[in-house]
């Protein structure tokens, strides 16, 4: 078992006290899903998850309500938009998670984005782990020796930092499932200490009514799960989020450089 392995059972523990909200959605990406295929035929890669994580990091920056994490009474606001996302590589052959940090999402192109992926499934048995940097990997490897509970009593100091929590892990996280395939379907994310993680499900093809006529039409819907942390984000600034977000994909944000 690869420490990482401990190290995100440990998070999952503690973040089992945070108090998630559950929204799903299901945005129209039909017109995203043709950009990146018109990229792809031209040579260009794009990662669909980075496009996401794009997308999350530019909707965070422009709300300020939810790139947050909180210490006792006080809520810590950041500028920098850090997104965390599990990423599998193939490791001796077979086919590992690494938790991954982009690192200002928000102030990179789709394509920086989706070099960084390729970059990291491509580096080898060096980076099995990359948490935020070698030294935090060098932690975890180290934390692995200790008995769970004083592993999680330590982790749990260090996550009383959040500018430290922040640095390492980011406020928001971007998982794909991919399990669903084209046949649809949320998952609903277990708690990872985040103040906001999407989950990125199947997608589904079904008939929509547009521009209000009678006529329906087949489009691409994306299956998301967003949950959100209630301690440090409330309704009504998730709800306004949520409505950016979902103009951003539908709009296939980002990938206007064709």
């Amino acid at each position: 078992m690869p420490a990482t392995r401990l190290v995100g059972i440990d998070m999952v523990e503690l973040g089992r006290r945070r108090h998630y909200v559950h929204g799903l959605i299901e945005p129209d990406v039909t017109g995203a899903r043709a950009a990146i295929k018109r990229l792809r035929d031209s040579g260009t890669r794009i990662s669909f998850t980075g496009w996401i994580a794009k997308c999350l990091a530019d909707a965070a920056a422009e709300s300020g309500d939810i790139n947050v994490l909180r210490k006792g009474r006080s809520l810590y606001a950041f500028e920098a938009v850090h997104v965390a996302m599990p990423i599998e590589a193939t490791f001796d052959g077979k086919p590992v998670p690494l938790p991954y940090l982009v690192r200002d999402c928000e102030s990179k192109t789709v394509l920086d984005i989706t070099g960084e992926i390729d970059s990291l499934k491509s580096a080898g048995p060096s980076h099995e782990m990359v948490l935020a940097d070698r030294k935090a990997a060098r932690m975890a490897k180290v934390s692995i020796l200790l008995p769970s509970v004083a592993r999680r009593f330590a982790m749990k100091l260090m996550l009383r930092d959040p500018v430290r929590v922040h640095d390492m892990m980011g406020a928001l996280c971007v998982t794909a499932v991919g399990m669903f395939g084209a046949s649809g379907g949320w998952p609903i994310v277990i708690p990872t200490g985040h103040a906001l993680v999407i989950a990125v499900g199947g997608i589904a093809h079904k008939p929509v009514l547009m521009d209000d006529s009678a006529a329906a039409e087949p489009r691409e819907l994306l299956n998301l799960t967003m949950s959100f942390d209630h301690d440090v984000i409330d309704g009504a600034p998730a709800a306004r989020f949520t409505a950016r977000l979902i103009e951003m994909l539908e709009a296939g944000h980002g990938l206007d450089f064709l």
